[in-house]
Order: C-alpha cells, then structure tokens, then sequence
C-alpha cells in the first residue's frame, strides 16, 4: 500500500523565489492559471500546495475569504513553520500589480498573525511577474527568470497532465465506446468460429475494474471502456469503483456486496436504500462511510489513485452519452483524494451540467467543501504542532 506522500513531487530544495514560483504549480497538482497558491514548508523542505481560484478584481472580503479557507487547510498540517505564496493571473502585468499587490500584502498579514512565518511571496502575470518583497511595481521581471527555474525541476517532481486533465479523444474509438454503452445488451455477444451468436453475463465489476487498473490505461480497447462506463450507474457503483481504486480489490468487493445487500432489504421492505441507509449502524458500512468521507487511519494506494484517475479520464473521454455524469463523480472522487480539489469540481460542474437529474454531484460537491482527507495532512491534534511563533521575515 502506497503512502500519499508518494502523490505529491519528492521533496526539493528551493532557493530563489524564482525556483519557488516555478514549483508551486507541480505541488499543488495543477496548473497555476489564475489562482493563488501557498506552499506549506517545514524548514526548506515542501511536497504539498494549497491552490485556491481567485476572481479577476479582489475585493478585501474575497481575500479574508480565500485566508480563512488556506488558514484551514494549512492548520490540518502536523509540521509547517514557513510557507511560500504566489498570485497567478492570465493578465498583464500591469492590471494585476494594481488590483493584487495591496491584497497579497492582506492576505499575507493574515497568515504571519496565525503563526506562519511568510518565506517568500510573488505576483505572476502574463507578461512578467515579481518577487513580493524585494521587487518593484514599476520594473518586473521577465517570465524567462521562472522558465529558467522550471527547467531545474526534477523530472519526477513535474506534473503529469494525465492526472487532472482528459485526454484528446479519438473519434473512433469515441463513436465505438458509445455504441457499446448504448448496446448494453449485446455486451456479452460472441461470435464462434462457426458464425453462431452467443451470449455471456457481463464481466464481474470487480475482477474487470481489477483487470484494468493492472495494465497501461492507454491500452484500456472499446469493450473494457464500454463495460466500466456501463457498471458505473448508480451511487452505490460510483463508491464501489472509488473505494476499489484507493484502497483495493477487497474494499472495493465489500462495498459492492454492501450495496446488492442493502438494495435487496429495500426491495422486500418496500423502500429505498437511502432509507434503510439512515438508519443502519452496521459497523462494515460506517467503514465504507468513512473512507468515503477520508474520515480513515487507512492510507490509499497513490499508485492505484494515479492510474484510476487516468483510466476514468480515457473512459469519459471516449463517451458522449449523458449518463457518463456518474463515471465523472467517480473521477472527481479520486482527484479529490489526491488532493486536487479545483479539478475534482470542475468535473463535478461538468457531469452536473450533462446530466442534470443525477443528484450526486450536488452531494460530492458539499462534501468536498467541507471535508479534507486525512490521509493528505496526517492530522493531529492542533497543539501538538510544531510551528513557529509569528516573526519578522
């Protein structure tokens, strides 16, 4: 079983503000278009950021907003004493030196008084950018000082696009793959050597998702696609897959049975699973609930989330029929638990907009917004940290 410090970039030494600036993008998972981001540092050493979206004219509410919010997640950290903070904006220059500079210096003083000592800080335009404190409104600096600084990235640290972006789709496959899940029927249809039509059960959902996520997702042809997209219907399927790509076969198959269980009680009591699901304490499913939430002790795979989130977007990416809304939730299930956020509700904005009558969007949406997994922070309680007293940089 993998550790999620396997998710984030190894950890590396910055510096110059410059180099800084340039690797915040590969610890926060995400490209950097407009967005502030703040690196959490213990001593010289960060493998994880906090990104958060900004709008194009800051008011000082939006800024104590966006610190209460980073204050949050950076006091979920067992050990941070210093951290690095950087406004990127697809604007010029000049626009974003006069709408962000008085705000950062806002948004920095709120940090330094919650006891984060400020390492660096930056403003990244289109055109140029420049170091916080030690730079001039009227004179920037090229954008070439950060590519230079990009270029000394180690390859492991850069950030795989695959991860939080779907692939450009190939137009066959698109057409066959959508085919298939509209055929749903003639899955299992075979023919012989003899020209003779026959029919199998569809895969077990657990040995196919197994059997995919154990080879190259670009290898995944129409009929595994197909299939995955296919038993990825319901909410109960969306957690099975989830649960089997973070933490593995078994947690993924008792899941499953937990789910065909509780639809069964429902059917003979003459109701429906949400209602017997309230009221169940059953210790199996508060497991389920828990790694759900990331409410857990228990450490997913890095490796299996890195491959999920890869083969769901190559399965998504291949599919134009509405109902694909429920493999996005997945997807967006597994960004979050990697800790990319932004992009997990950019997926759930998007299946809610495909398919408006599926209700589990709205739901994961809420619960992203209010819940961090554990497993990305190592929670502890609040007064056993080590981190510095506010002081002067």
């Amino acid at each position: 079983m993998g550790s999620m410090t396997d998710i984030a970039p190894p950890p590396v030494r910055l510096s110059t503000t410059a180099e800084a600036v340039a690797f915040l993008p590969a610890l926060a998972g995400l490209p950097a278009d407009d967005s502030i981001i703040v690196a959490p540092f213990s001593g010289k050493t960060a493998t994880r950021a906090v990104r958060v979206r900004v709008e194009p004219s800051p008011t000082d509410d939006s800024v104590h907003r966006i610190a209460s919010r980073v204050i949050a997640s950076l006091d979920r950290l067992e050990f941070c004493d210093n951290v690095v903070v950087a406004v990127y904006r697809d604007q010029p220059f000049a626009e974003i030196v006069s709408a962000w500079n008085a705000r950062l210096a806002l948004l920095l003083e709120r940090l330094h008084s919650s006891g984060y000592h400020i390492k660096d800080a930056a403003i990244v335009a289109s055109d140029a950018w420049m170091p916080f404190f030690d730079g001039d409104p009227e004179a920037p600096w090229p954008l070439s000082d950060l590519e230079t600084a990009a270029r000394r990235i180690p390859a492991d640290g850069q950030l795989d696009p695959a991860i939080f972006a779907l692939p450009i789709a190939d137009p066959d496959l698109a057409r066959r793959v959508t085919e298939l899940v509209g055929a749903r029927a003639d899955f299992g249809a075979e023919t012989d050597a003899f020209g003779r039509m026959t029919t199998a059960e569809p895969p077990n959902p657990v040995d196919l998702l197994e059997r995919a996520l154990s080879r190259e997702p670009a290898e995944a042809g129409p009929q595994t696609l197909a299939h995955l997209l296919a038993q990825i219907d319901t909410e109960g399927a969306v957690d099975r897959t989830v649960l089997q790509i973070a933490f593995g076969r078994e947690v993924g198959s008792l899941s499953w049975a937990r789910t065909l269980a509780l639809r069964g009680e429902a059917a003979e009591a003459g109701c429906l699973p949400i209602d017997l699901l309230m009221q169940d304490d059953d210790p199996q499913l508060q497991r389920i609930s828990g790694l759900m939430s990331g409410k857990t002790a228990q450490v997913p795979s890095a490796d299996r989330l890195q491959v999920g989130a890869v083969l769901l977007g190559r399965a998504i990416a291949h599919c134009r029929r509405p109902d694909r809304s429920w493999a996005m939730c997945a997807l967006a299930w597994v960004r979050w638990a990697l800790g990319l956020t932004v992009s997990a509700f950019e997926v759930l904005d998007s299946a809610a907009r495909i398919d408006p009558g599926n209700p589990l969007p709205a739901a994961l949406r809420s619960m992203f917004e209010h819940t961090t997994p554990a497993w990305l922070y190592g929670e502890t309680d609040r007064r056993t940290r080590r981190r510095s007293a506010p002081s002067e940089k």
